[in-house]
C-alpha cells in the first residue's frame, strides 16, 4: 500500500508539471490574436519582397525589394543596419547600439537611395528604447544581438513591411543553403559605401567547416553561423553590420542571422560571421512580446 501511494503521488506530480507547462508557442507574439493588428498590417505579410524591376542607367535594379531593411545614422552618417520585425521593433547587432548615444541615432526605413532625402517612401524614426544582449562580449563578438524599439510605430505599406522571424521550434542549421545579405555597406574593404541598396548571395556552411578556415576554432561559437566563398570577393562589409542574413523558403523570407563580424571584407577563406537568430529567441521575445503588431507569414 505504501509503495502504491508513492507511485500514485509521483504520477500526479508529473501530470501537474505537464499541465502547468506553457504550450510551445503560447508566448509567440506572432500568434497573438489582436484585431488592431489587421488594421496595422494593412494586408501586408511578413517576408514578402517587391519584385517590380526598374532600369536605372542601363542596369536593372530592384528598388525596395527588401522593405524591412532599416539604416542607422549617427549624426547623419550611416554606420549600421537593422531589420524590421513588427510595426514597433527591429533587431540588429549589439555592437551597433552598445555604448552608442541613443538620442543621436536616426532610423530610416522605406528608402532605396540613401542619399535621396526626398524619396517619397522614406520614413524617419528616433529610438524609443533599445537593449543590447547583456552578455555581449566586444572582444569575441559573442551574443552580438540587440532589439530596438521605435519611438513611433511605422505605417505598413509596400515600401515598409516586416521580415519573418524563423519558427520557434526550428532546428534548421541552413548549412548548404544560400543566404542573402542586403545593405548599404562599403563596396570593398576601406572603399566607398553604396548609395543604393545592394545584395549578395552567399553559401551557408556548417560551423565545423567554418572552423577549418583561417579563423581560430574557438572564435566560432554555437550561437554564430558562417557564410561565404573560399575565394572571398563577395561578402558583407563595413556599414552592413546589424543587417540581416536572409533565407527564402519559397513562400516568404526569414531573417536567420545578423551581420556581426569578420576579418576584413571578402578576404580569402575568411567567411562572414553572423549571429544565429534561433539561439536568441528568449532574449528577443522578452522585449517584443508585450507590444507591437506582427504581420502573418501567409
Amino acid at each position: 500500500m505504501w509503495l502504491f501511494s508513492r507511485v500514485l503521488l509521483a504520477c500526479c506530480l508529473v501530470l501537474l508539471t505537464h499541465l502547468s507547462r506553457p504550450v510551445q508557442g503560447a508566448n509567440d507574439p506572432r500568434l497573438r490574436l489582436r484585431a488592431s493588428c489587421d488594421t496595422a498590417c494593412r494586408g501586408q505579410k511578413c517576408g514578402q519582397v517587391n519584385r517590380e524591376p526598374r532600369v536605372v542607367g542601363g542596369s536593372p535594379t530592384l528598388p525596395h525589394q527588401y522593405p524591412w531593411l532599416a539604416s542607422l545614422f549617427y549624426r547623419g552618417k550611416l554606420y549600421c543596419a537593422a531589420s524590421l520585425v513588427s510595426d514597433t521593433f527591429l533587431i540588429t547587432a549589439a555592437h551597433c547600439i552598445k555604448r552608442v548615444t541613443m538620442s543621436r541615432v536616426e532610423i530610416v526605413l522605406g528608402h532605396y537611395n540613401k542619399t535621396n532625402l526626398r524619396e517619397a517612401s522614406r520614413a524617419s524614426r528616433k529610438v524609443g528604447a533599445w537593449w543590447a544582449h547583456p552578455d555581449f562580449d566586444r572582444r569575441s563578438y559573442n551574443n552580438d544581438i540587440g532589439v530596438i524599439k521605435l519611438d513611433t510605430p511605422v505605417v505598413m505599406n509596400k515600401y515598409i513591411s516586416p521580415v519573418c522571424l524563423p519558427n520557434l521550434s526550428a532546428t534548421e542549421t541552413y548549412a548548404g543553403k544560400t543566404g542573402i545579405v542586403a545593405g548599404w555597406g562599403r563596396l570593398e574593404e576601406n572603399g566607398e559605401p553604396a548609395k543604393v541598396l545592394r545584395e549578395v548571395r552567399v553559401p551557408i556552411m556548417t560551423n565545423s567547416e567554418c572552423k577549418t578556415k583561417k579563423y581560430k576554432p574557438h572564435e566560432i561559437t554555437d550561437t554564430m553561423m558562417c557564410a561565404g566563398y573560399d575565394t572571398g570577393k563577395i561578402d558583407a562589409c563595413q556599414g552592413d553590420s546589424g543587417g540581416p542574413l536572409l533565407y527564402s523558403n519559397g513562400t516568404n523570407i526569414q531573417v536567420i542571422g545578423i551581420v556581426s563580424w569578420g576579418q576584413g571584407c571578402a578576404r580569402e577563406k575568411y567567411p562572414g560571421v553572423y549571429t544565429r537568430i534561433s539561439a536568441y529567441w528568449d532574449f528577443i521575445n522578452s522585449h517584443i512580446y508585450k507590444e507591437g503588431c506582427f504581420c502573418p507569414s501567409q
